[in-house]
């Protein structure tokens, strides 16, 4: 394990702000990065960007995503990047519906997998430039 600061800005155990559909992101250091939702504080996925800045030794090396119902949607290792974000769909009068998204950059396109929350019971999946994902991609280092 590397010498690290701020550690305190991420979570590497489940913790009582864990959510239950979370994400997971494995780093070269061999830890892994638990999605915590902590009251106040800027989104999981934000905070990990502003750690890794600080500790330009660690990588992301692979991102999945944890449902309680033993659904694990796991993203190819050692891409560019790795997206994660939130997006809702709703039809005036109709329905509305919360999906995750997660995702790699393959160092061309950013390749994402949508999932409505909570059941997974519908999915689909899109293509960005780098420039359209923005802050949702961390780009990798190593």
């Amino acid at each position: 394990m590397s010498n690290t600061v701020n550690d305190n800005l991420v979570s590497f155990v489940v913790v009582p702000y864990t959510p239950k559909i979370r994400f997971l992101a494995s780093l070269s250091d061999g830890r892994t990065v638990i999605q915590d939702n902590r009251p106040n504080q800027r989104h999981a996925w934000a905070r990990l960007a502003q750690w890794l800045k600080e500790n330009p030794d660690v990588s992301i090396t692979g991102v999945r995503l944890q449902a309680p119902n033993r659904i694990d949607v796991k993203m190819p290792p050692g891409q560019k990047g790795y997206f994660f974000g939130q997006k809702q769909h709703a039809v005036w009068g109709g329905s509305q519906y919360n999906y995750l998204g997660i995702g790699y950059y393959d160092g061309k396109m950013v390749n994402v997998a949508w999932y409505r929350q909570a059941k997974f019971d519908h999915s689909f999946t899109e293509e960005r430039t780098l420039e359209s994902a923005g802050f949702f991609v961390i780009q990798t280092t190593q």
